[in-house]
């Protein structure tokens, strides 16, 4: 893969991360919106992650785990902080 077919890639990660940020942004009044905001952003990152590596050629069963497990990492924490028990 050449720089300019990585630039195209992380340019589209830029885009889905930037569009879950200003969701999040955009909902402060509601915590649900909010987390679906945050949910659809994990979401794009992971079938970006995905794409991308399986495009590369550097696709394994590892990869796939790590860009899930990082995700629902993420959309706990968020989770706790949205709401709290």
């Amino acid at each position: 893969m050449n720089s300019r077919e990585h630039f195209w890639h992380y340019l589209l990660l830029i885009l889905i991360l930037l569009a879950g940020f200003v969701g999040f942004v955009y909902f402060k009044q509601s915590p649900s919106f909010r987390f679906f905001s945050l949910f659809g952003s994990i979401l794009g990152y992971i079938v970006w992650g995905v794409w991308h590596h399986f495009v590369e050629g550097r696709l394994t069963w590892s990869v796939i785990t790590e860009y899930l497990l990082l995700g629902l990492v993420v959309l706990a924490t968020a989770s706790l902080l949205l709401f709290p028990f």
